[in-house]
């Protein structure tokens, strides 16, 4: 007999019906599910603690840019930075690296500056 989904070189016997096969593959899951290490919490729980200072840079340069009422694009060139790469940290997709850090610093420090002078008018 010729099957066309279970060649003759199988390891289980080819029968006329399925109720016939003594071994059939794919019958449930191949192993249980893996469980998490118990530390996996607390390690996840710590990267967040340590992500959260560039997470409330990142807050305060999005208050900051709707305040001067500049699209994503301009802050990008501002910041001399892909527009991409921009979208990544405000979406909290990636986290800044050390000199990108400083750089979206010293341009939060810089408007919120001038966005925070009296009598400054917004652009």
């Amino acid at each position: 007999m010729f099957n066309r989904h279970y060649p003759s070189t199988t390891p289980w016997p080819i029968a006329e019906n399925a109720s016939e096969c003594p071994r059939r593959p794919f019958q449930g899951r191949a192993s249980p599910i893996p469980a998490l290490p118990e530390d996996f919490a607390d390690s996840r729980q710590v990267k967040l603690a340590m992500d959260e200072p560039k997470r409330r840079l990142i807050r305060d340069a999005k208050v900051l840019c709707k305040q001067r009422r500049i699209t994503q694009g301009q802050m990008a060139d501002e910041l001399g930075i892909s527009k991409r790469t921009l979208e990544e940290w405000m979406q909290f997709r990636r986290m800044p690296q050390a000199p990108s850090e400083s750089l979206l610093r010293q341009w939060v420090v810089r408007y919120s500056a001038e966005c925070a002078a009296p009598g400054t008018p917004m652009p």
